[in-house]
């Protein structure tokens, strides 16, 4: 399953890359968390503690990121979340929905301000989740990849 992800991830780049040439790479080295419920008491509304700790981890790594200026324009965007494989488990992928996994990567982007100024402008999403490649020992985190929209003429 893995290596067929692997496949989807690099031809999805590969029509980016023809669609621009400024197509930006993040990566957060932190094991990928789906994001939970809210939930709501009344002292207030909290996510439970595995999201939350991947958000305390992650945010650094999107604060630090200034390799270019925000992106003003709509954006295109492109997820790849690498978890570890449990010891146990019959699933061949992940558990935890998708959109789950891109929700947590892109609060911790849109709260950095160093990608966009807010995340209304993602105008295109495709999102992939996959176990480590146990052969090359692939690390777990979230590979992001991002360009502005604009208009060929």
């Amino acid at each position: 399953m893995s290596q067929a992800v692997k496949k989807a991830v690099a031809t999805m780049l590969k029509a980016m890359r023809r669609q621009s040439d400024d197509v930006r790479y993040f990566a957060i080295p932190v094991e990928p968390r789906p994001a939970s419920r809210p939930r709501v008491t009344k002292w207030g509304t909290y996510f439970g503690k595995p999201y939350t700790e991947f958000r305390q981890l992650a945010q650094p790594y999107a604060n630090a990121y200034h390799a270019r200026p925000p992106i003003t324009g709509p954006v295109a965007i492109l997820i790849e979340t690498v978890c570890t494989k449990p010891k146990s488990g019959k699933l061949k992928h992940p558990r935890g929905d998708v959109d789950n996994y891109v929700k947590g990567v892109m609060d911790v982007m849109t709260k950095s301000g160093t990608f966009w100024n807010d995340d209304v402008q993602v105008v295109s999403l495709h999102a992939f989740k996959r176990y480590c490649d146990p052969l090359t020992n692939e690390a777990p985190g979230s590979h992001v990849y991002l360009y502005e929209v604009t208009e060929k003429h």
